[in-house]
């Protein structure tokens, strides 16, 4: 009776196994298939704001305001399409990259998103706030630094202020190394905490904030890429704090993730 259940046991793991197996490979197969497809769509989609241009500068006096609200309408629709096809490409490289991951140190991340980001921060009139010292996590430092880039973006986007202020810190109360982004804008409800990590989700109308809604899915998808995570604390109207756990640098890639407190 015990080598017939002890057999019956190992079938079913082995089942599982097997269409585990599967399940991995038609999820490489599918994120292949939309990186391949959002690549080759770029293409028509350049020609079509290309030839709007070429209609504007070559016919654009022979137009009436409708004719031009129409063209701006064409070029703003394809600016919109190719921020919607770059975060699905950016999404599904994050899965299928291979990552070199090594020691990284988060305060020379934040010196140099904060330098590329320089100019945004001049034209939001924004102030970045860096409390260190920041700890070093294992990771890839280009990810790491995309998931950094976004979440400051947001806190200057999101936000209502003449001034927007983003502050960056470290968290000493956790096991694991990590980082806070702490914005003083417009907030987000308990409700949607969950909701502003799903794909294309958008919690405002395009006419009072840019972007995909694809920033927050990004993001997640480099935290766990890392075997870490992102969570958040915010309400409406008094900004948000993001949190990025992730491994130390003396962890070995090969262990099992941390267990997270």
């Amino acid at each position: 009776m015990a080598a017939n259940t002890s057999t019956q046991l190992r079938r079913q793991e082995a089942e599982l196994q097997r269409r585990s197996a599967e399940l991995d490979r038609t999820s490489r197969e599918l994120e292949e298939f939309t990186y391949i497809a959002s690549h080759d769509l770029k293409e028509p989609l350049r020609g079509i704001w290309a030839y709007s241009e070429m209609l504007r500068e070559d016919y654009g006096s022979l137009l009436d305001d409708e004719g031009q609200r129409r063209l701006d309408k064409m070029a703003a629709l394809c600016r919109r399409l190719e921020t919607l096809i770059t975060d699905l490409l950016t999404y599904c490289r994050v899965g299928g990259l291979k990552t070199v991951k090594a020691p990284v140190d988060w305060e020379t991340v934040v010196a140099e998103v904060l330098e590329m980001l320089q100019p945004a921060i001049e034209d939001r009139k924004a102030v970045i706030q860096v409390h260190g010292p920041l700890p070093q996590v294992w990771g890839d430092s280009m990810l790491l630094g995309h998931a950094l880039t976004n979440l400051i973006s947001n806190g200057m986007k999101f936000n209502r202020n003449a001034c927007p202020k983003v502050e960056i810190g470290a968290v000493s109360s956790l096991r694991q190394p990590t980082i806070y982004v702490r914005d003083n804008g417009i907030g987000i409800a308990r409700c949607h905490h969950e909701a502003v990590f799903t794909m294309f989700r958008r919690l405002h109308g395009r006419d009072e904030y840019e972007g995909s809604g694809a920033g927050l899915t990004i993001v997640r998808r480099i935290a766990e890429s890392h075997n870490g995570r992102v969570w958040l604390e915010s309400e409406p109207g008094r900004g948000t704090t993001f949190y990025l756990a992730l491994p130390p640098p003396t962890r070995s890639p090969m262990l099992p993730p941390p267990h997270w407190v």
